[in-house]
């Protein structure tokens, strides 16, 4: 699977707090064709969509040490940025109700095959890019 839709590889923002996970999914992302752009935090994340006008999917991770989790930080992208594709991750979260990740989002728990991960983050920027 590799990064596909335009003529250039999608921009995909990747909030993940744990190092070796982020670097894990950067990795994988990367290794795909696709841009990443890797924080730590949500706050981290916000930042970077204010500043970047061609990030096409958030990647975040659910279970961040802060006060704003990954899910809430993908409402409040979602009410800015309707637009953006939406990949929520969790550890320790085994479900998520479809109607509980804004927009078109999907919510896979991890661990997950590397192929799952590249799947739903090359619909997500097709699905953004149409």
């Amino acid at each position: 699977m590799s990064a596909r839709g335009s003529d250039t590889a999608a921009t995909v923002l990747l909030m993940e707090s744990q190092p070796v996970i982020r670097m894990a999914v950067y990795a994988v992302l990367n290794g795909a064709g696709f841009n990443v752009i890797a924080t730590e935090s949500p706050h981290e994340a916000w930042t970077t969509l204010e500043e970047r006008s061609d990030v096409r999917v958030l990647l975040a991770d659910l279970d961040v040490p802060d006060v704003t989790d990954g899910l809430e930080l993908a409402h409040k992208v979602h009410d800015r940025w309707p637009f953006l594709g939406l990949v929520i991750i969790s550890h320790h979260i085994r479900h998520l109700r479809p109607s509980e990740v804004p927009g078109d989002g999907c919510f896979l728990p991890r661990p997950l095959p590397g192929e799952t991960l590249l799947q739903e983050v090359a619909m997500a920027a097709d699905r953004m890019a149409a």
